[in-house]
């Protein structure tokens, strides 16, 4: 791999010379050549990339020779890349740097979500096993752990929560030798059953927490690393009103988020000693607060960002400030973010993307100064080709104020055309967000618009906002798809004729939700992933996550058997008028395969047309590259089949089943 665009910066508050960036065509830009499907989901060509403390090296996940995702190691001084670690079964998703010479990775088998970890001394080469992923066949031998904290400050450990040992029954909070894998009991802290959120501070010593008591969210605080935890805040079990974001130096300063007199929150300090909530330090009505921005050691609290219809930043540092201002010169026409820091904050891994583009990353080094290209994210991808997302808003028929993103085909401008209507998953917290989408922008250049609606229900609006999605399943926040449609139709961007629902997980619910509930408005659904019976939901949750997550979702989804009867898409299979597509990974831990085969029994009995893609070797959704390239080939070959026009949504075809065998 070449560095390219070598670039000297001046000083931090001057501006840099301005790379040779792509400039958007206009609305009537001709029609731009077919982006193949391998184009937009092959394997990232770099991701995560991360510099080490000191700044020398630099690490990323790419594809290896041996097919799979693994790991690469860049030397700063000279450009040399050479792989570092690679699997034989798995793809590895994450890692991160411990010190300068070792660094942890993980990755799940099969979709189970539950990740190996293992560690690799970049002197030695030799990768130690920390923890195995989760299997449901031999349980009570699974040696696994998940990683509370990275605890950068210790050279040799990690905070993680699971047994002590394989075949342990003691569970608990660990510190996890990287070099060997053994585990002792952090000191001075005995779990607590229901615990819903912890605050370390930067000693690796848990000083905060939140759990359930009765109908109560109780928060406390350690006001010293030795002493026993105080209570300071108690809430309603199913609406507790702060969130920790971690400490300061001092470990005596907490970051919260309060959403008690805001209903967007508002960020603050809470001193553990003196029990003192600061006043508030940013909150803005128009979004909520995604992130807080402090210095490599924490002793500097740099600002916030935040998402209304992109992502913005509020720098209180003038430094930082001018710092963004800097690369933004620099780096013109993307949104640019830094990803990694040296601990002397003088080498920073920037990754500039936009809508239109996946993404590309480079190294700034404030010593020489000089801003150096290391990669793309996806050289396959042309922005030129690609299509802006447009915020837009509308109001629901109850007169709430709905945001979303409408990306449009080139050539869609003053005629009505085909569209699709792509709710996001979750549904309770996340939210789609401006940014580059491979799955909308192979729907764009395939000629269809698309629209994606921040229903009720969805993150970063307020709680307010969620709160009005609380038992929406198949109620409002399937209307705010529906009048999503009728705005669509109504603004001329829609051809009511060839309207079709598309979304994975939540969405994949939505999507059936609409052909079962709306048969009317759409010419066909695909389901990825998607709940089709609400009885499995909460049984899944409370086989799996505890009180907590059971009494989540009884109050947010709903637990009364009336409800879930008549709002599970399966029990109304007879009322679909038009062809859908599924798709389901067989180990997929959170939409159980049986949502697949109540469903698939259904669509038989009443002689419906379908076609099905199921992975044995995934879970939700599809990781490995075929499977993935295979999913979206035959989206794409079932959209052009049934988003003509011509196929009547009371006339169907014969039933096709589709098997698309695993590999």
């Amino acid at each position: 791999m070449q560095n390219r665009n070598l670039i000297a910066l001046i000083s931090w508050r001057a501006l840099i010379l301005p790379l040779a960036v792509w400039v958007a065509p206009c609305q009537s830009a001709p029609i731009p050549p077919q982006v193949t499907v391998e184009e937009f989901f092959a394997e990232p060509d770099i991701r995560g990339l991360q510099v080490s403390p000191d700044g020398s090296k630099a690490a990323f996940l790419t594809t290896l020779a041996t097919g799979k995702v693994g790991i690469a190691l860049m030397h700063l001084e000279t450009g040399k890349v050479e792989p570092l670690v690679g699997g034989k079964d798995e793809n590895y998703k994450s890692f991160f740097w411990k010190g300068n010479d070792w660094i942890v990775f993980s990755g799940d088998l099969g979709g189970n979500e539950s990740s190996a970890l293992r560690s690799i001394s970049l002197s030695k080469r030799k990768v130690i096993a920390l923890a195995d992923s989760y299997d449901e066949r031999v349980a009570e031998d699974a040696n696994t752990a998940g990683v509370l904290d990275e605890l950068k400050f210790d050279p040799y450990r990690l905070l993680v929560s699971g047994p002590k040992t394989q075949g342990s029954s003691n569970y608990g909070l660990w510190k996890l030798d990287i070099r060997t894998g053994e585990r002792r009991a952090a000191p001075g802290y005995d779990p607590k059953d229901d615990t819903n959120d912890l605050a370390i501070d930067n000693n690796g010593v848990v000083r905060a927490r939140s759990y359930l008591l009765g109908d109560k969210t109780i928060f406390e605080v350690r006001p010293k690393a030795e002493s026993g935890f105080v209570k300071v805040a108690e809430f309603p079990a199913n609406d507790p009103k702060w969130s920790f974001r971690g400490f300061a130096a001092d470990n005596e300063t907490l970051y919260v988020i309060t959403s008690d007199q805001t209903d967007t929150g508002a960020l603050h300090t809470f001193n553990v000693r003196t029990q003192q909530l600061s006043p508030v330090l940013f909150h803005t009505p128009a979004g909520e607060i995604s992130s807080v921005l402090t210095s490599w050691d924490q002793s500097k609290f740099y600002g916030v960002s935040y998402d209304t219809d992109k992502l913005y930043y509020s720098f209180a540092d003038q430094g930082r400030a001018d710092l963004q201002r800097t690369i933004d010169a620099s780096l013109p026409g993307t949104h640019n973010t830094i990803r990694s820091i040296s601990a002397d904050e003088k080498i920073m891994a920037v990754l500039a993307s936009s809508d239109r583009d996946p993404g590309t990353y480079y190294i700034l080094n404030l010593r020489q100064p000089s801003l150096k290209m290391i990669g793309k994210i996806n050289a396959r991808i042309n922005p030129a080709q690609m299509r802006p997302m447009e915020p837009i808003t509308y109001q629901a028929r109850d007169g709430l104020k709905l945001h979303g993103y409408l990306t449009r085909p080139a050539g869609a401008e003053g005629q009505a055309g085909p569209l699709i209507i792509h709710p996001h998953g979750g549904p309770y917290g996340p939210r789609d967000e401006w940014g580059f989408n491979p799955e909308v922008q192979l729907l764009a250049n395939r000629g269809y618009s698309v629209l994606q609606v921040n229903f009720r229900g969805s993150g970063g609006y307020g709680y307010s906002f969620q709160k009005a999605g609380q038992r929406e399943w198949g109620g409002k926040m399937q209307d705010d798809l529906s009048d999503g449609v009728a705005w669509a139709i109504a603004q001329g961007i829609a051809d009511p004729n060839r309207v079709a629902i598309y979304g994975a997980s939540y969405g994949g619910y939505a999507a059936l939700a609409g052909a079962t509930f709306t048969p009317e408005l759409y010419c066909c659904a695909i389901n990825y992933v998607g709940v089709s019976d609400l009885n499995l939901i909460t049984s899944w949750a409370r086989g799996r996550q505890g009180r907590g997550s059971d009494m989540f979702y009884r109050e947010w989804v709903g637990d009364d058997p009336t409800y879930k009867h008549d709002r599970s898409p399966v029990n109304f299979v007879e009322k679909i008028r038009v062809p859908t597509l599924h798709a389901y990974g067989f180990n997929d831990p959170r939409v159980v395969i049986e949502n697949w085969t109540r469903l698939e029994a259904k669509l038989k009995q009443y002689g419906k047309t379908y076609e099905i893609i199921i992975k044995d070797n995934e879970g939700h959704g599809f990781r490995n590259e075929a499977g993935r390239i295979g999913y979206y080939a035959k989206l794409e070959a079932f959209l052009s089949k049934y988003m003509d026009g011509k196929n009547p949504t009371t006339r169907l075809a014969p039933m096709k089943i589709l098997e698309l065998p695993a590999r």
